[in-house]
């Protein structure tokens, strides 16, 4: 059981400590994700977090959905382990109401409504924006919850080499390279990497299938970008990646089964600056989540196959209207494709958008709004919008409150199934909608911040399964009720930050808790610097949640700690190592499925 009084005695002391500190000096970071525009953190009015490649690297975390976990308002749930199918709500939300974008690319199965985090690769990650709440007025369908967007490493600076190489727990090792830099007009960035771990049972030993082997992973990523400047103002950029997986896991008691995916994108943009006020994009991207199971030992003859290809263009204007603002606006075109070994009676889809964002500040006052309007093959046009005001009373303060509205598109699944033992998809079933308020308080001082949120999140037309499972309806509502409280300082050498949700996730028909929502988590990270080392640590925490929607049974809270430490042996090569779970804590995420006990880590890095 999740005991909450430590969190919150930390989170206190956190408070406390970063109220009294107010000198150290620290540059604004610049986001895009909030607006689809560069802008410093401290002006944007929504909630956002970033995560830098440090904080990636030092986190002791195998997977991004453990990695993100930390942050206020996103929980995760495994089906196993490393590489298994995972899952992150963003306030509440389900991973099919986050949109997850790489490199502005959104990479996603049409028929599960789902990105697959378990196989993206976090060696290849230079940077995570997390933006909560309702996206859809600037990112279109499903972005209820919020959107997660990950950038791969760019270019700069003189040409030079990095590797890393490593082994751990459980069979685990891992090897990467990648050659970045930059060549007169020229940025680049090539990269690979690799892990492989032999993994646990994924299974409990509760089920009558239970199957006692190793649920193995394996996973290979190549990144590859380069950014042109054609002339002064003007330049061409092409980015690409590729991850390829195969992951074992647990259908049957006796034989072996596995899953085969691959994920990859790739893009090609053209920046112009047309004016001293006017900056414009225009960006084709292909991207493709395919997967293939094998079942029962039988691996030359796949048991479903799924696979989505999208194309998608963008055009976006960027208008500097000095003293009154700025503005931007755009038009995207997506096609979907869908190819199965399941009969879909529709395999393809189009949705064509049209956007439009402002944001504003006038003295002490700010404002920020957006409009989106997607017309869907399939279900027509949806029209989503949400404006922001903010106030600045004094020097580090702002108050800020939104309403926002969001949609989720039905999946190919939802709306397509074929008739198969009695089940089947409704092809009238109408998007999710969703109308989200919020309230904020944040202070920041240099390199010091305490920011509270509160937000309630209504949500109509829910998709889901009928009674009697012969098909799925838009039968239910839900609403989500929670409050964030995020605090970070610096003290000398020492870096701390810490943050706790509290959330209230009911279905307003029953009055029952969602499914797999703790009322409370959070999370509590530190580090210091010493000399020629790096020292860290992190708490995870959750409380309770129901493993059913009828709230008949719960999985414990569970807290776990990671350690971390990294060494300078000289200017080019650092030695790291991480110490995960390490009260060796036995817990679910999903009911029946397991997660990691105790591991360690060991690797060697090189950097020209």
């Amino acid at each position: 059981m999740f005991n909450n009084k430590p969190l919150a005695a930390l989170v206190a002391l956190a408070c406390s400590q970063a109220a009294l500190a107010a000198n150290a000096v620290t540059l604004d970071e610049v986001v895009v994700t909030a607006t689809r525009t560069a802008t410093p953190v401290a002006k944007v009015l929504s909630d956002i977090t970033v995560l830098g490649r440090e904080e990636i690297a030092q986190s002791g975390s195998l997977t991004i959905s453990e990695l993100l976990s930390r942050e206020a308002g996103v929980e995760f749930y495994s089906n196993g382990g490393e590489g298994k199918s995972s899952s992150l709500m963003l306030r509440g939300a389900t991973a099919k109401q986050t949109v997850v974008l790489i490199d502005g690319m959104r990479v996603v199965s049409a028929t599960a409504g789902t990105t697959s985090l378990e196989n993206l690769n976090l060696d290849a990650i230079e940077r995570i924006e997390i933006l909560r709440g309702p996206a859809s007025s600037l990112y279109g369908a499903d972005a209820i919850g919020g959107v997660v967007q990950i950038f791969s490493k760019r270019g700069s600076g003189t040409p030079a080499l990095n590797a890393n190489v490593g082994v751990g727990a459980e069979g685990k090792r891992v090897i990467g390279a990648g050659l970045s830099g930059k060549a007169d007009r020229t940025a680049f960035n090539l990269a690979f990497n690799h892990n492989r771990t032999d993994g646990i049972s994924a299974r409990s030993n509760r089920l009558s299938s239970y199957n006692p082997d190793r649920d193995g992973y394996e996973n290979t990523t190549y990144t590859a970008s380069v950014q042109h400047e054609l002339a002064a103002g003007h330049s061409l950029n092409l980015t690409a990646f590729q991850s390829e997986s195969r992951s074992e896991y647990d259908q049957s008691s006796t034989k072996q089964d596995e899953s085969k995916s691959r994920l990859s994108g790739q893009s090609l943009e053209l920046k112009n600056r047309l004016g001293e006020r006017w900056s414009s994009s225009l960006r084709y991207s292909y991207s493709t989540d395919k997967s293939l199971n094998y079942t029962n030992g039988n691996f030359s003859n796949a048991s479903s196959y799924f696979e989505t290809r999208q194309n998608e263009w963008q055009w976006q204007n960027d208008l500097n209207l000095d003293a009154a603002g700025q503005l931007a606006l755009g038009l995207v075109n997506t096609e979907q494709h869908v190819l199965s070994s399941t009969a879909f009676s529709q395999t393809r889809r189009s949705v064509n958008a049209a956007f439009a964002g402002y944001q504003g500040e006038f003295g002490a006052h700010r404002l920020q709004g957006s409009v989106r309007h997607d017309d869907n093959s399939q279900f027509g046009g949806h029209t989503t919008g949400q404006i922001g005001y903010g106030f600045v009373p004094a020097t580090g303060w702002l108050l800020r409150g939104a309403y926002g509205t969001a949609f989720k598109a039905p999946t190919f699944n939802d709306l397509y199934w074929p008739l198969s033992f009695g089940y089947q998809g409704n092809p009238d079933l109408k998007p999710e909608e969703a109308r989200n308020r919020e309230l904020s308080v944040q202070w920041r001082q240099q390199a010091h911040s305490v920011k509270f949120t509160a937000f309630d999140n209504r949500i109509d037309n829910l998709i889901v399964t009928k009674p009697d499972f012969s098909t799925v309806d838009n039968i239910d509502k839900a609403r989500i009720i929670g409050q964030t409280l995020e605090v970070s300082t610096v003290l000398g050498s020492v870096n701390l930050a810490a943050n706790v949700t509290s959330q209230r996730a009911r279905d307003e028909k029953t009055g029952n808790t969602l499914q797999y929502r703790s009322k409370l988590h959070g999370g509590i990270t530190a580090s210091v610097a010493l000399d020629r080392s790096t020292l860290s640590a992190e708490l995870r925490a959750a409380g309770k949640r129901p493993a059913k929607a009828d709230n008949s049974e719960y999985l414990a809270g569970y807290g776990i700690v990671n350690l971390g430490a990294d060494y300078q042996l000289d200017k080019q090569w650092t030695l790291n190592a991480k110490l995960s779970n390490v009260g060796d804590k036995r817990y679910q995420t999903v009911k029946d499925y397991n997660q990691p006990g105790r591991g360690w880590f060991v690797g060697v890095r090189y950097a020209q």
